[in-house]
């Protein structure tokens, strides 16, 4: 009976472990994205998001990756500080589900600095090695 208990805590400690060190790679890809947009590294942007990326903002404005790229790129969007805060990973296979707070500031073309307080709810999946963005949701707060 001891035997088959050990058994048991080692294969649920081993998956465990496989889940952590996942949840550990979603959010480097999280940071890499809130780095990349903050750098406008459009190389990176395009790295980190999916072609068919659905791009959610906060106004209601909804982009695909490329006008999300572009806008980062261009300078008509730009965060010049992101911060995050309360994250959670939630994942379901090869998919993760990400909710954070994003607390920063901007300084969008033709406007002035402005603070940004969001939540916001990312849909991550992993493919091959890498995690990207497949989708993302923000409102105000």
């Amino acid at each position: 009976m001891h035997k088959y208990l050990l058994i048991v805590f080692f294969f649920s400690l081993s998956a465990l472990y496989a889940q952590s060190k996942e949840v550990v790679a979603v959010e480097k890809a999280v940071d890499d994205l809130m780095e990349a947009m903050v750098n406008a590294n459009e190389s990176q942007l395009r790295k980190l998001t999916d072609p068919q990326l659905t791009y959610g903002h906060s106004n209601g404005l909804i982009e695909n990756q490329s006008e999300y790229i572009l806008a980062l790129s261009s300078g008509e969007s730009n965060f010049t500080e992101i911060n995050i805060e309360n994250q959670t990973v939630d994942l379901k296979g090869n998919i993760a589900l990400v909710r954070h707070f994003l607390i920063g500031k901007t300084h969008n073309r033709n406007s002035d600095p402005a603070p940004v307080n969001l939540g916001v709810l990312t849909v991550w999946h992993k493919k091959g090695k890498n995690w990207t963005l497949l989708a993302r949701q923000a409102y105000k707060r």
